[in-house]
């Protein structure tokens, strides 16, 4: 199967910028995003210690990404340098990039007191366009980047989202319900 990106010593291809310093600056960027988008969220401004907080808070995010990532594309029987694929993956990040960005734009001009249950639950219904979009660009990124067929690209992309938004929503809540159920379990054990 000749490609790029899936034999880890063949160049990169000219019009696709792959490296790893790519994926880095994506990363980055990604955490750079979130963190404004908590800060917007927060406060109405953006302030550089509520994005570091904000970026630091959810690194989980990108991390849980990558992890996803290593594990589809260690099961495909053909052997795929993660590093060459890496950049080109991280791009269909640019959905939500967007949303975030639009998001912490309205947040940064709707008072506090404003914002209700509608306001929230029109927030969570817009998540379904850049999760579309992403989803997309992922089955694409598997076709055209990887060589996988259709069938197993979009297998691939459901099974990274699978992994990546299970165990986020996982450590996401379960840091919630632990703070919430943790009083309650050290008066049962009497401390």
């Amino acid at each position: 199967m000749p490609s790029s990106a899936l034999s880890p010593d063949a160049a990169a291809p000219a019009h696709r910028d792959i490296r790893p310093f790519n994926a880095t600056r994506q990363l980055l960027l990604l955490l750079l995003v979130l963190g404004s988008t908590v800060s917007l969220l927060a406060s109405g401004r953006l302030s550089v210690r509520l994005i570091v907080d904000g970026a630091v808070s959810f690194a989980f995010i990108p991390a849980l990404e990558l992890l996803a990532l290593y594990v589809v594309v260690r099961r495909w029987r053909e052997r795929v340098s993660f590093r060459a694929v890496l950049g080109a993956f991280l791009a269909g990040n640019q959905p939500w990039l967007y949303w975030l960005v639009a998001i912490g734009a309205v947040f940064s001009v709707v008072p506090p007191r404003a914002i209700g249950f509608v306001l929230i639950d029109s927030v969570a219904a817009s998540a379904i366009a850049p999760f579309a979009w992403a989803l997309r660009l992922d089955v694409r990124f598997f076709v055209d980047e990887c060589h996988r067929r259709p069938p197993d690209a979009v297998r691939d992309a459901l099974l990274h989202r699978v992994i990546g938004w299970g165990l986020g929503l996982t450590y996401f809540f379960g840091i919630a319900i632990w703070s919430l159920t943790q009083p309650t379990i050290a008066r049962w054990l009497g401390q």
